[in-house]
């Protein structure tokens, strides 16, 4: 408890004084807060990582749903494709960012050398607002559907084949083992994935550092990168922890609206 809670206390503390070069100045109270919260980039930052998480979540969540429901099966080629979905995430998050930044860039990457082999105009994929968010989206989906795809398969593999046997000798279709038998029992897999997805992605630094530099015009300068660089390019510690703070408390109402989703659908329909 104390390597979660002193950190914090500390964050907190130092959001409160002036902290400038690591020497802690002067107590200033909320004035760190009102500073970022009334900062253009800092309201930009917090926008981008709404729309990069919430963005990032959906689809990697799909896609791994998706993979789990298709490699649901222990034959060979599954085995296979299982070990070939996981490779990005035993990659470093570093190397791989390095390796999408290759792939984009326009010197000497993959996507310019394919458009000139078709002989068609070679997007700036990392240079243009929208190709950069997506890039990043791409890089998480990349990445982390391997994780919920192995999550989401592990409460696939606890749910007993009886029940299903059962369903289908009673009559009912795939679609209805899905909706009443599959998504149920499922739950508890969905919640843990989806809430380790939304903390990775609302924190995550290495993708926007690495791949995009949160640019361009500060499309992809997510609130991490913005407390790096407030932090340990400009030195401001105690707006950094301030920051911080602010980031700390977005989590927390995040990971909250998410649980009362669950829990207002769970005698519904939906999941």
């Amino acid at each position: 408890m104390g390597f979660v809670f002193a950190p914090l206390a500390l964050s907190l503390y130092y959001s409160v004084h002036r902290v400038r070069y690591y020497q802690l100045g002067d107590f200033n109270g909320l004035q760190n807060y009102i500073d970022i919260l009334s900062h253009r980039l800092f309201l930009n930052s917090f926008l981008v990582t709404c729309s990069f998480s919430l963005m990032a979540l959906t689809l990697t969540f799909a896609t791994g749903f998706g993979l789990a429901l298709f490699l649901n099966r222990d034959t060979a080629g599954s085995i296979l494709l299982r070990t070939v979905v996981l490779l990005p995430y035993v990659i470093a998050m570093l190397v791989g960012s390095m390796l999408l930044k290759w792939i984009f860039s326009t010197d000497a990457g993959l996507v310019p050398l394919a458009a000139a082999w078709f002989d068609v105009a070679s997007p700036t994929v990392l240079a243009d607002p929208e190709y950069a968010m997506a890039a990043m989206v791409a890089n998480g989906i990349w990445r982390d559907s391997a994780f919920a795809m192995v999550m989401l398969l592990a409460g696939l593999r606890s749910i007993p084949p009886n029940l299903i046997q059962a369903a289908r000798i009673d009559g009912a279709g795939s679609y209805m083992i899905f909706r009443r038998i599959i998504l149920p029992l499922l739950r508890p897999a969905i919640l843990i994935t989806l809430i380790r997805l939304l903390l990775h992605f609302a924190n995550v630094l290495t993708f926007p550092l690495i791949l995009t530099g949160g640019g361009p015009n500060n499309a992809t300068d997510t609130l991490a990168l913005r407390i790096f660089r407030i932090g340990f390019e400009d030195f401001d510690l105690g707006k950094a922890n301030a920051m911080a703070i602010v980031l700390c408390l977005f989590n927390i109402a995040a990971v909250v609206l998410l649980l009362a989703v669950f829990r207002k659908t769970r005698g519904g329909q939906s999941l």
